[in-house]
């Protein structure tokens, strides 16, 4: 076996490996979870009725609301250049926070805040850990309007001692800002020294249950991801998926205490992410329920006479200029640190083209034009090198069938062969070697930018999602997926195009290998590329296949200006200079 097939075959295991961790894992661990969840739920089930749902021990250990007739339940409102949001005096939270710069495919902004009857509300505040609450804060809450920016509720409570205490929490917004602050107060009124601890917290401030939107769930690509920044760097807790699909080994419930920059919850578009203070607090990640999403911090208990935290919060769009824009080092979510200056060149590509054509399907396939310039120089000496080694063959044949005892010998004698023609047998592999760290860098780019949100090209509606033409009511092993126990399978078209591009690829560059090679080059590939790429962006198999067909175009020129040299034959040999008949006489 020579040296181009075992790189070759190095090749074909890499990306084996890439298809497992990114698609096959994925999906194995998500049944798994699924079937272990309604294990989780059959035997819960006796468990339930025999003990009531509600928590009677930390029901008691709760602070206790000081009675008000005249508190109202209603909805105020903020309105800014960037946000639209809406807060009930019920819990103290917000009910909608719509952006206005960002739409839906019907047109209307994108709304953050998603959430069903019961749950746990964004910003409410619990006096209690987030593990032991059972839903979301009914409690109604006072409102004082302090400007057109900014609303303060606060509600009285008692400790547990019989103090009397004032709990207030003022939201403060700015008019074309993606950040603003929530500010958390505890005075107690009657110049007592309070004592709040219930499990050795004094309150949690909570964000859940879905981050929005919520309109496209099932594809496993919309990932919601909760996690903490510390050390330069965004420390992942939980993932989950389709609805909810944790890692394997990854627990429902994990909670965390130290000091860190901010904790956060994002999806493939948007991104929330609170910034507390200086200091010690309880960091809660929560995904317990199928499909919620929730995030907590706790202070610590507290002993004295007032308490005030500040949190500050970015929510919008995981927009590299934004999030770059206010610090805290947000751009970590976003991930790719290692490949960040491949993937920040296409996006600055990316984005100049678009202002150019008004269309990314366009933009996208300018993008590929550029990649294919920049590495023509090395993709054209490989392709010229993986020509001489197919005219090679035949006497890389005579060689193996003369030495086929002496291995040793048999090496020797091709080497000396590449050596001579001056041919490198590992020129081949290095165009999929460099495409690697492309291709992650563009599938980190067009999978997670806001502007690709249902943008369309053609017959494609939504770049940023497989183009998806029809859907079965079944599962196609490797190619569907399941909601509520039903099979599904999406009809992508351009998965399709992308594999004939690319057998047509693999034939044109496995011309003249050996049969067990060539069949491998050229029907394995695109195999493999067919199932990796059937639920990618379609943005990114876009790029691929016109990279398949400029690469295709490429060869064509290759083996046309070979074969026009070889028409033309070696040079004629230089005429030598003939001697005078006639001497010259002295």
């Amino acid at each position: 076996m020579d040296k181009n097939t075992i790189i070759a075959i190095v090749v074909i295991f890499a990306i084996i490996m890439l298809f497992q961790v990114f698609y096959l894992r994925p999906r194995m661990e998500q049944q798994r979870i699924e079937q272990a969840g309604e294990a989780e739920e059959e035997e819960a089930a006796p468990a339930a009725e025999e003990e009531p749902a509600a928590p009677a021990i930390a029901q008691e250990a709760r602070a206790t609301i000081v009675p008000a007739d005249d508190a109202k339940k209603e909805i105020v409102s903020i309105e800014t250049k960037t946000y639209s949001v809406q807060m009930s005096t019920e819990g103290a939270s917000i009910v909608s926070f719509q952006l206005k710069k960002y739409f839906d495919q019907n047109g209307a902004p994108i709304e953050l805040v998603q959430f069903d009857e019961g749950d746990i509300r964004p910003f409410e505040v619990h006096f209690d850990r987030l593990s032991s609450l059972s839903g979301g804060d009914r409690t109604i809450y006072y409102a004082e309007k302090l400007s057109d920016m900014s609303y303060r509720f606060y509600r009285d409570f008692e400790d547990k001692e019989g103090h009397l205490y004032r709990f207030s929490k003022t939201y403060n917004f700015l008019d074309n800002e993606y950040m603003f602050d929530i500010t958390l107060r505890i005075a107690a009124l009657e110049g007592d020294n309070l004592y709040i601890n219930n499990d050795n917290i004094a309150y949690t401030l909570a964000w859940g249950p879905v981050l929005g939107p919520t309109s496209v769930i099932r594809n496993r690509y919309n990932i919601t991801t909760q996690g903490y920044h510390e050390g330069n760097s965004f420390k992942k807790v939980m993932r989950g998926a389709g609805g909810c699909s944790l890692r394997r080994g990854e627990s429902r419930y994990q909670e965390i205490s130290k000091i860190i920059d901010w904790i956060g919850i994002s999806n493939r578009y948007f991104f929330v992410g609170i910034v507390p203070g200086q200091k010690n607090y309880i960091y809660a990640f929560d995904q317990r329920q199928t499909g919620k999403y929730l995030i907590g911090i706790s202070s610590p208990y507290f002993r004295g006479n007032s308490l005030e935290d500040t949190f500050r919060v970015y929510a919008g769009p995981k927009d590299r200029k934004l999030l770059k824009k206010y610090g805290n080092d947000f751009e970590a979510v976003k991930g790719s640190r290692i490949l960040k200056p491949i993937v920040v060149f296409f996006e600055v590509l990316i984005t100049a083209f678009y202002k150019f054509v008004h269309n990314y399907g366009i933009a996208i396939i300018l993008l590929t034009l550029v990649i294919k310039i920049i590495l023509y120089p090395l993709t054209n000496k490989s392709y010229q090198s993986m020509r001489r080694m197919s005219a090679l063959q035949p006497q890389i044949t005579e060689i193996r069938e003369k030495y086929k005892n002496n291995p040793q010998q048999m090496n020797k004698e091709i080497q000396g062969l590449y050596k001579k023609e001056k041919v490198n047998p590992m020129g081949g592999c290095l165009p999929m070697l460099f495409q690697l760290p492309i291709f992650y860098a563009l599938y980190a780019l067009l999978s997670g930018m806001p502007e690709l949100r249902g943008e369309s090209f053609l017959w494609i509606k939504d770049l940023s999602l497989p183009d998806t033409v029809a859907t079965l009511k079944m599962m196609v092993p490797l190619l569907g997926y399941r909601i509520e126990g039903q099979g599904f399978t999406d009809i992508n078209i351009l998965p399709f195009i992308m594999t004939g591009t690319t057998l047509l690829q693999s034939k044109l560059t496995s011309g003249g290998q050996s049969a067990q090679q060539g069949k491998m080059m050229t029907y394995l590939f695109p195999l493999m590329f067919f199932f990796i790429f059937w639920n990618m962006p379609s943005g990114l198999v876009l790029y691929w296949t016109i990279q398949n067909i400029l690469t295709i175009g490429q060869q064509y020129l290759i083996d046309y200006n070979l074969k026009k040299k070889k028409l033309k034959g070696p040079p004629p040999p230089a005429a030598k200079k003939k001697r005078s008949r006639y001497r010259i006489s002295r």
